[in-house]
């Protein structure tokens, strides 16, 4: 029995030695011909707070108003600029008012995963929406990129949405200046929010719309005092590329009392199924 096993040690070992260099020499050879790595950005909607929201009416109309902001947790920038000239994204015929809106994703030069601009200067480029002029804000926003709901605590039925809300993105405030990548002070826009602006939200910083501005209200007219679920979604459609697009979403417990003008956040999830 000795004998017949000998020899399978001695042919086993060389084999399993050549499986593992042969394996390391493909792991070497795929990290040289590897494509650098995405920086992506990962935007989240932050908090909102009791000092976030308001109610007016005027001329029998209520209006809850909300200020929202997104932020940048991801290994890179969200970046987005404008096609070099309109191709008629909103549909309204009129080739002076939109750009088709283009995202910027940085590639990691060096392989750190952290972005540092003067390094990770490569990108790739992915058309996503629209970039448009709104005449009552007087700059350009980018189409689509929050969208508001008011449901019921209880039922979860919605009773009011804004849809396809418009930001003209910049770094409003650090949210997550820990993060590696983050900048220490304000990078987007460096040029204001006009036609060939490059827009965008650094890592570890935020974006935040005011609740005077256009498109930051739901209307309430007729909703009768109670608890309801305040819902604020970034990316609602997923046309960014990000990587994470399950945190972009979020539910806020909150009182509201029309007739008084009262609203104000509660403790505690909102328990509805969507």
């Amino acid at each position: 029995m000795a004998t017949r096993k000998s020899p399978l040690r001695r042919v086993g070992a060389p084999l399993a030695g050549g499986v593992v260099m042969l394996a390391l020499l493909a792991a070497a050879t795929a990290a040289l011909g590897a494509e650098p790595h995405r920086l992506l950005p990962d935007i989240v909607t932050m908090r909102i707070h009791s000092g976030d929201l308001k109610v007016e009416s005027s001329n029998g109309t209520a209006q809850l108003r909300l200020t929202n902001r997104i932020a940048n947790k991801g290994r890179g920038p969200l970046e987005i600029f404008p096609s070099a000239k309109s191709h008629g994204c909103d549909g309204d015929g009129d080739p002076g008012n939109d750009r088709d809106a283009i995202q910027r994703v940085f590639l990691d030069a060096n392989g750190d995963r952290v972005f540092e601009r003067k390094t990770d200067t490569d990108s790739e480029h992915f058309t996503f929406g629209c970039d448009r002029y709104d005449p009552r804000a007087h700059h350009w926003d980018v189409f689509n990129l929050a969208r508001y709901e008011l449901r019921r605590l209880h039922s979860g039925k919605t009773v009011a949405k804004a849809s396809k809300v418009a930001f003209c993105t910049v770094d409003s405030d650090p949210a997550f200046p820990w993060l590696p990548g983050s900048p220490n002070g304000p990078y987007y826009p460096r040029d204001g929010c006009d036609d060939t602006s490059i827009l965008g939200v650094s890592v570890g910083w935020a974006d935040e719309y005011y609740y005077g501005l256009p498109g930051q209200a739901l209307n309430i007219t007729g909703l009768k005092a109670g608890r309801y679920c305040l819902v604020s979604i970034g990316d609602p459609s997923n046309l960014l590329r990000e990587s994470n697009n399950s945190n972009n979403r979020r539910r806020t417990r909150i009182e509201l009392r029309p007739a008084e003008h009262v609203v104000k956040t509660l403790p505690g999830p909102c328990r509805i199924r969507r």
